[in-house]
């Protein structure tokens, strides 16, 4: 089986400051990649370089062994905000990009943005405008909006950072289905319990650079670089489990 997502020594440099460090990842189909690390490490940046937002110095990003391009949809992004369209129902919302970039039908659109609402259990809210809606609807409308385009992966930037925890838990259960579905997907986040419970492998960035990449068994069991058992420890004893458990 190939790669369906390859990061080849990917640099990105603003000035004198470099962001991003020759990271190479292979991304294999059906994988969930959590992505933690401090502040400033260089996470989002990652996933912005890899869905074509900012611009790269060195490297290339494949997917399916052809170079991505923004807009080609064969990545997809789901923001900390949800960007939604006010004045336009959660329907319209998700359907409007359907029409617009890839040119279908209004009828065929509206179909497959129900398709979409229903997978993240919002079928029958379609015809609400986003005022409407929680902030966790919101951002599973969101999230509807981006599976809608049919990415081959999906990449997450903190899709809960904008929500209460009581809100959190219904995002965060919707990408556990979209995993265990099969959806080939990179998360950042700094729920380090659902990165644990998610994961088939965790990258942890420090300073733009890949410091582990393992299992989440061996990198929240204390095995590892000290770097990230140090970054870890107060976060450890909230964790309940991890898949290796």
């Amino acid at each position: 089986m190939n790669p369906v997502l390859q990061v080849r020594a990917l640099e990105r440099r603003v000035g004198d400051v470099e962001i991003l460090r020759r990271i190479s990842l292979d991304v294999m189909p059906g994988e969930a990649i959590g992505v933690i690390g401090p502040s400033g490490s260089g996470k989002s940046s990652l996933l912005r370089c890899i869905a074509g937002l900012d611009p790269i110095s060195g490297g290339d990003v494949l997917v399916e062994g052809r170079t991505a391009k923004p807009g080609d949809g064969a990545i997809g992004m789901v923001f900390q905000q949800f960007n939604l369209w006010p004045h336009l129902t959660a329907r319209d919302n998700v359907a409007l990009a359907l029409k617009v970039v890839r040119g279908m039908p209004a009828k065929d659109a509206d179909a497959k943005a129900e398709a979409a609402l229903t997978k993240v259990g919002l079928g029958a809210l379609g015809a609400r405008k986003p005022a409407a809606l929680s902030g966790g609807q919101q951002q599973r409308v969101a999230i509807a909006r981006t599976l809608a385009m049919e990415p081959r992966v999906l990449l997450f930037d903190e899709p809960t950072a904008a929500l209460d925890p009581e809100l959190t838990t219904e995002v965060l259960d919707v990408i556990r289905t979209l995993a265990a579905s099969g959806v080939t997907m990179l998360v950042v986040s700094h729920e380090m319990g659902f990165v644990a419970s998610l994961s088939t492998r965790v990258v942890f960035l420090d300073h733009g650079v890949v410091v582990q990449a393992a299992p989440p068994g061996e990198v929240f069991g204390g095995g590892g670089e000290p770097r990230v058992k140090t970054f870890l420890k107060t976060y450890l004893e909230r964790v309940a489990w991890t898949k290796d458990a």
